[in-house]
């Protein structure tokens, strides 16, 4: 038997088992009518989270904040994953992304654009991924009758996959390990600081990860460099001798060679965002 320790609204409670393990409880009515002291009502248990987790971490806060019919919809999505996919949600990840549905919504209602500029490079970058946020979509739209823009499955899709919940945990490890790596190369060779915190780092990112991608899986993209893509290399030595180090370490680590059309887009990746750190300088 389990014993409520606190009500912290209708919907959640915290509770102590009969080892003394303490935890946090959700489902509809579950702190209803009710009291500290009183043995919880299982019936209405639909998730529960371990001190351990969410409870221990900022998340918490959040947990407290979405709205219940919110924090149920994550939960069907999480047993749908787990079913269906195999792909099981830390209770971080599944508050997180809780409270990133109840954004979107809360956006939807006030009339904001939920428009996700990097939709069609995640979804080329990581297409089982991307079915899978799909699935996920519907069953939002089933528990809240509520649907969500396909932009959503892009975001969807970068949580799981941030998170190292989907593919091969191999490869989730060397995507990690390289991308820390070439952010190094970045900062030391040309004193740019790659954060994924604006619209023209985190394309950087995206773009290496669809590249070392490609390699893992023995997947070749090839394309010609024109005249136009000769002079912008002529033009910025500085940020091609740091597209070089990156092919250098990639070639070494992957033992096998990137693309000139791959080199030419992280150029211009590089350009962009030096372009934007010092426009953001000048402002």
């Amino acid at each position: 038997m389990r014993t409520i320790t606190k009500i912290f609204n209708n919907n959640i409670i915290s509770a102590v088992d009969a080892d003394g393990e303490d935890v946090i409880l959700v489902g509809a009515g579950v702190g209803y009518l009710t009291a500290k002291g009183a043995a919880v009502d299982e019936e209405r248990v639909e998730r529960e989270f371990h001190l351990t987790g969410v409870a221990r971490s900022g998340a918490f806060r959040v947990l407290l904040e979405v709205p219940y019919p919110v924090l149920r919809a994550t939960s069907r999505v999480s047993e749908m994953l787990a079913r269906t996919y195999g792909v099981h949600l830390p209770a971080t990840v599944e508050v997180g992304l809780a409270d990133h549905l109840a954004s979107s919504i809360r956006r939807m209602d006030e009339g904001i654009p939920l428009y996700n500029s990097m939709l069609w490079e995640t979804k080329m970058t990581y297409p089982s991924e991307f079915a899978i946020a799909l699935h996920a979509l519907e069953v939002v739209h089933e528990e809240l009758g509520r649907k969500l823009p396909l932009d959503e499955a892009g975001f969807i899709t970068l949580h799981l996959v941030n998170a190292g919940l989907v593919g091969d945990p191999g490869r989730a490890m060397t995507l990690g390990a390289t991308i820390r790596a070439i952010i190094d190369i970045v900062r030391e060779d040309v004193g740019i600081d790659v954060d994924g915190s604006t619209t023209a780092s985190a394309r950087f990112l995206t773009h290496i990860k669809f590249v070392v991608q490609r390699l893992t899986r023995g997947r070749a993209h090839h394309g010609a460099a024109d005249d136009y893509y000769q002079r912008l290399i002529a033009e910025n030595p500085d940020m091609y001798a740091c597209v070089q180090h990156i092919g250098r370490y990639l070639d070494d680590t992957f033992d096998a060679g990137i693309t000139d059309e791959e080199r030419i887009y992280l150029l211009l990746h590089l350009i962009t965002l030096r372009d934007e750190q010092q426009r953001a300088a000048d402002d």
